[in-house]
């Protein structure tokens, strides 16, 4: 009696967490207890211990008293102190699913503008490149950065075409004069956080340098040619006032999710290909599936790309102890945010097991090939968001792994 009464218990406990999850998926990334915590409080400031889990790289959100007295969300901080204020500060008030999911659309609105304006007053006014730098967050600088790489190298192909032959040769010296002075910045006495954001800068510049200049050794001078196709472009669309993403076949909105200034990896052809194999799994509405040894980059390239397109990337350890019900939560969270979830050492799940996340994975693969904006999950309605992404990582032939089933 007391036993069936103690489950009664337990399952309108999870149905319960389980509404306040579907509210705001981003719950469905911290356990039953941290939720609890956070829903047993009356201080809007519960959140700030688990914004870790819920944002990528996110210490804390900046509450600051409003003109009435009372906390508005101001900002945000991400780990390493950098901040983003919001243009339109939160009021904490009501139900925590409610505000927090006004703090997430704030947080993307806010960065949508902060890079729309940074792509503007580029080198604006004879503002230097490292001036521009100076004014705007790490992650808005790359995104900004990007999108006029992409316009120059396509208007050098223009000029080409016009008759300027020697076009991506001056174009190729003035981004090695960009790296230099970026350099010469480093070097200088800079703040912890300015050095991050410039290193971050002179990584994918050098990327940038190394593409131009195999363009001049190959003679790409057409914008139509695989080379160019294949890389990673950023446009921004003055149609529907947004940023693009597109390689190949592949076209996909960027996500403005604020992130600080976690790094980004030194982009190698290896990584250009695999960011190729990914986008084109992506637009094919599958997943991907790095495999090989230990400490080869797996994980963090599928993390990095999904930093180049602004999303949040959750990163699960996969272990004999995870059951379906487990990876299912997680998947029903993915699958409403619009995030990518990347299942590290994925063989080392049960056999038995890895046969129900197959057919998991296949339901949300059709919902996603047939455009569905709801769709029946584990017995549930919820919502799909277009942009999320399934990643595995193995490392074959490993003691304790296992072989993935054929479905």
């Amino acid at each position: 009696m007391v036993l069936s009464g103690m489950e009664k218990c337990q399952k309108s406990l999870n149905d319960y967490l389980d509404s306040k999850r579907n509210a705001f998926p981003r719950f469905f990334f911290i356990s039953d207890e941290e939720l609890l915590s956070i829903l047993g409080s009356h201080e809007c400031t519960a959140v700030q211990e688990h914004m870790i889990k819920m944002f990528d790289n996110i210490a804390k959100l900046k509450f600051e008293t409003g003109s009435s007295g009372d906390p508005i969300a101001a900002g945000m901080i991400s780990s390493e102190g950098e901040r983003l204020d919001f243009r339109t500060p939160v009021r904490p008030e009501g139900k925590v699913e409610h505000w927090m999911t006004q703090v997430l659309s704030e947080m993307r609105r806010t960065n949508r503008v902060t890079t729309k304006e940074a792509i503007f007053y580029y080198c604006y006014e004879g503002n230097t490149r490292i001036d521009w730098v100076n004014t705007y967050q790490g992650m808005v600088i790359l995104a900004a950065n990007q999108v006029w790489w992409t316009w120059e190298v396509e208007d050098v192909f223009n000029k080409i075409k016009a008759g300027d032959k020697m076009g991506l040769k001056a174009y190729s010296k003035k981004l090695h004069s960009q790296i230099d002075d970026t350099v010469v910045k480093i070097r200088s006495q800079l703040s912890k956080n300015d050095r991050k954001k410039f290193n971050s800068l002179l990584i994918v510049d050098v990327h940038n340098r190394d593409i131009t200049d195999r363009f001049v050794r190959d003679s790409i001078m057409d914008a139509r040619e695989f080379e160019w196709e294949s890389q990673l472009r950023f446009y921004w669309e003055q149609s529907g006032d947004d940023l693009l993403v597109r390689q190949c076949t592949g076209v996909f909105g960027y996500g403005y999710e604020y992130m600080g200034l976690n790094g980004r990896l030194v982009i190698t052809p290896l990584t250009d290909r695999i960011y190729l194999t990914m986008t084109q799994a992506l637009s094919a509405r599958l997943g991907g599936a790095p495999a090989g040894p230990a400490g080869t980059g797996k994980t963090e390239t599928v993390k990095d790309l999904a930093k180049a397109m602004g999303l949040f990337c959750v990163v699960t350890n996969c272990g004999e102890g995870m059951d379906y019900k487990a990876v299912g939560k997680l998947f029903s969270g993915l699958a409403q945010c619009g995030a990518w979830g990347c299942f590290d050492e994925f063989n080392r799940i049960d056999i038995s097991v890895l046969s129900v996340i197959s057919t998991q994975i296949k339901t949300i693969q059709n919902a996603l090939l047939m455009g569905l904006e709801r769709f029946q999950f584990e017995g549930i309605d919820i919502a799909l968001d277009d942009r999320m992404g399934i990643f595995i990582t193995m490392n074959p032939g490993y003691a304790g792994r296992t072989e993935l089933p054929e479905s």
